[in-house]
């Protein structure tokens, strides 16, 4: 049996895809248009009319991603079982955006994200979009002696995970039965 998750590298390509693909954007450079943040070889620097995502992505702490359920299932081998762990995780994107069309941008992604087109993308995935989402919330940023547009907002994610992992399977059981009749009696089950 295979795990299924996605690893947050994974979930960060998807998410930045789908961004592209809800604000309607071609796509021809992802990296430029929507960034993924803290990439390896630095970020290019943007102009102030142009319209920029930045993504954040990271999981989030709370107690129902410790919440665990074991399955014990079919054999891997004559002499193993299948043990399947599986959660919920929460993972949660940071949106800030830039841009002259920043507003509007956050209203559509904040939109979008439900539409079933797009919920049927994240559920191939095993990604559910959490449905109280905040309001985006407009803060623009002084850089370079200029006041830059920027709005930002989060989206919450709930991901089914499910690993698998091979365990041996009991071969027997010794008990032991106390009886004052009897004594002490030793008996063996073989399942």
């Amino acid at each position: 049996m295979s795990d299924l998750y996605l690893s947050l590298e994974q979930f960060e390509d998807l998410i930045q895809s789908l961004t592209m693909t809800m604000l309607g954007w071609d796509g021809s450079d992802p990296k430029k248009d929507v960034r993924i943040g803290w990439p390896e070889e630095g970020a290019p620097a943007a102009d102030i009319t142009e319209n920029i995502v930045y993504l954040e992505c990271f999981e989030v702490d709370s107690s129902y991603n410790r919440e665990r359920e074991e399955t014990y299932t079919d054999m891997v081998s004559p002499n193993e079982l299948d043990l399947a762990t599986s959660y919920t995780k929460e993972m949660q994107v940071n949106f800030a955006l830039y841009g002259p069309d920043s507003s509007e941008n956050a209203d559509i992604i904040r939109d979008q994200i439900f539409y079933q087109e797009n919920r049927i993308i994240l559920a191939q995935n095993n990604l559910y979009p959490v449905h109280n989402v905040a309001a985006p919330k407009r803060i623009p940023e002084f850089f370079s002696g200029r006041w830059w547009k920027r709005v930002d907002m989060s989206i919450s994610f709930n991901e089914l995970v499910v690993r698998h992992i091979a365990v041996p399977k009991v071969e027997s059981v010794e008990v032991t039965i106390n009886d004052s009749d009897v004594g002490e009696i030793d008996v063996i089950i073989i399942p």
